[in-house]
């Protein structure tokens, strides 16, 4: 059975702005690039971490960054019908798949139906076409706990089924059917034991005991007790979004309405580190960096040009925030630092410890590791406190459904 945080289930999520999204390239780097006009040029140079760049200098005009105006479209309110339709998507991942039906033992529309269930081709079961104790959700033919569809046709033989029945259906795949190409196109039987009848849970018939025996781990006790965790989940998100909407137009106003420079070597040492982490996390010891991406139907051109525009914007961001952190004399609250350090432990996999984090961003050096860090969060307390002040109008518009 899955067990999750309501937080996490409901995508919790913290703006943070990264420079190089990783790891530093050192002095004497040969795997990093000059230009788009070329697949690879050497660059020498230091990296982006040890350039000291004075940002009175770069920064040639900044916007009035004081109570700016900027408009946000979305639903940032949360409402008792959106908390009723998370709290019950929740169920069927803390194994509240339906309350089982005694009263009779015919499927009608509406049912859930647990089964057995085995997949035939040409008279001879198939490899990946049979499952045990499965809920179906026999009017959308879905399957209860994963909300993943199947073939047109495949609940069609349990309708009017009555509990101990073996029923069948005839399906056919779609003509493109990559998970298994013999199966693509062809005729299928999927024969099913009928093992129990339930109806959906409804809050109306969610009990405490369902709760508490479901959501141990969670601390939850009672139905209340997690349609108030599940509104309180929503709520914090739906804050979230409206920051992470207000931070997205703050940064959009103040660099449309400032000029700034970004040093040619400065911009290469970046493209070289960002194309080296790249290079690292995605290509295997054997494959080289244009291999992959010409697999992967674009070229190192092509993936340099892309990597410069959304650096040249990312630069920008963190050249006109800097300048606005030391005009406003922000400094790094060591205790806040910490918990940042921390959250960057907490959410890899790769990094326990804090010279780990400083050195995987340091490429090696946790001097660069940590300075680049402390820049960086330094610069996100400054669009912290730009945001803070601005004067946010909120349009629905027409994005209500989807926020």
């Amino acid at each position: 059975m899955k067990k999750r945080t309501i937080a996490i289930l409901l995508c919790m999520t913290t703006a943070l702005v990264f420079a190089g999204c990783g790891k530093n390239a050192q002095a004497g780097d040969t795997q990093s690039i000059q230009g788009t006009e070329a697949a690879v040029i050497t660059y020498n140079g230091p990296s982006s971490a040890q350039m000291d760049i004075d940002l009175e200098k770069q920064v040639t005009k900044l916007a009035d960054y004081d109570k700016i105006d900027v408009t946000i479209s979305g639903d940032y309110e949360v409402t008792d019908d959106q908390v009723k339709e998370h709290t019950l998507s929740l169920l069927p991942y803390y194994g509240i798949t339906g309350i089982e039906v005694k009263d009779r033992d015919t499927v009608k529309d509406g049912d859930y139906v647990k089964v057995d269930y085995t997949g035939y081709h040409k008279g001879e079961a198939f490899e990946g076409g049979a499952a045990e104790d499965v809920m179906l959700d026999v009017t959308n033919n879905t399957d209860v706990v994963n909300q993943t569809g199947f073939i047109d046709g495949f609940t069609d033989g349990l309708k009017g089924a009555k509990v101990g029945d073996e029923v069948s259906s005839d399906v056919t795949f779609p003509e493109e059917y990559p998970q298994n190409e013999d199966l693509a196109g062809e005729k299928t039987t999927f024969k099913f034991k009928v093992k129990g009848i339930y109806e959906p849970v409804t809050l109306d018939k969610l009990t405490d005991d369902m709760v508490a025996e479901a959501f141990t781990e969670e601390g939850l006790k009672t139905k209340d007790e997690l349609i108030q965790s599940v509104k309180e989940a929503l709520t914090s998100q739906a804050e979230s979004n409206k920051n992470q909407d207000t931070v997205s137009e703050v940064e959009d106003y103040v660099v449309k309405n400032s000029q700034v420079d970004i040093p040619e070597d400065y911009l290469n040492a970046r493209l070289s580190e960002y194309q080296k982490q790249f290079s690292d996390q995605y290509c295997s010891e054997t494959q080289s960096l244009e291999e992959y991406l010409t697999a992967n139907g674009t070229t190192l051109a092509d993936q340099q040009k892309s990597w410069k525009s959304a650096l040249e914007q990312q630069i920008k961001i963190e050249f006109l925030f800097g300048r606005i952190a030391e005009l406003e004399k922000i400094e790094v609250d060591e205790d806040d630092f910490a918990q940042f350090v921390n959250y960057l432990i907490s959410s890899s996999s790769q990094m326990s410890t804090e010279d780990e984090v400083y050195e995987y961003y340091g490429n090696g050096s946790k001097e660069d590791g940590e300075k680049s860090l402390r820049q960086l969060y330094r610069v996100n307390k400054a669009i912290s406190h730009v945001a803070k002040n601005a004067n946010v109008t909120v349009d629905k518009g027409t994005d209500t459904e989807e926020n």
